[in-house]
């Protein structure tokens, strides 16, 4: 079931694609951009991910972590994304359960959608190091979730197809609207 913004993020427990123990709430008092991603050999999400790290350096100035979730294996997903220096967060969960309990869909029309109208993204794609792989979730939407500092979910993002994520432009207002607003304290 998707979930409507706004709303209380949902938080878990797990660990990141390098073993390290990762907690969402340990994210208090910085806004959030939770990505969840096809695989982590899709043209378009390598695409995506590109574009994330290029703008990261920029939005953590502003207060801004970023979390991605692929539907691989820790091991697939640092083959493919993980082989370039990523400066955020990586999540791997192959069961899906981060992925149910955040409403993330699955599409063969999306799918269908989106290799017959978004070609030239998947061709930039693979210039950034995306191949098609054999996870068996290729019909995953993508979706984004921006998160408050206190851990509200502020904005959700469920894509219209598998190449669809929230646009930078919105993720850049939101940031904006975090610095007009008090911080919260990380005590609470």
């Amino acid at each position: 079931m998707r979930l409507s913004a706004p709303c209380q993020g949902i938080n878990f427990r797990t660990k990141d694609v390098h073993g390290k123990p990762f907690q969402l709430s340990d994210y208090k008092g910085k806004r959030v951009m939770l990505s969840f991603f096809r695989d982590a050999g899709c043209p378009f999400c390598n695409l995506r991910v590109y574009e994330l790290t290029h703008k990261y350096k920029h939005w953590q100035d502003q207060n801004l972590e970023v979390i991605a979730v692929f539907s691989d294996t820790s091991a697939q997903v640092r083959r493919y994304v993980a082989k370039h220096p990523r400066p955020f967060t990586m999540l791997a969960d192959p069961k899906l359960q981060l992925y149910n309990r955040y409403g993330i869909e699955h599409s063969g029309s999306a799918l269908l959608k989106a290799l017959l109208f978004k070609f030239p993204r998947i061709v930039k794609g693979i210039f950034k190091g995306g191949r098609p792989s054999n996870n068996p979730h290729v019909k995953i939407v993508p979706a984004d979730f921006l998160l408050t500092e206190d851990g509200r979910v502020a904005k959700v993002w469920y894509g219209r197809d598998t190449s669809d994520h929230i646009p930078l432009t919105e993720v850049q207002r939101f940031i904006d609207e975090g610095r007009l607003t008090p911080s919260v304290s990380r005590a609470s």
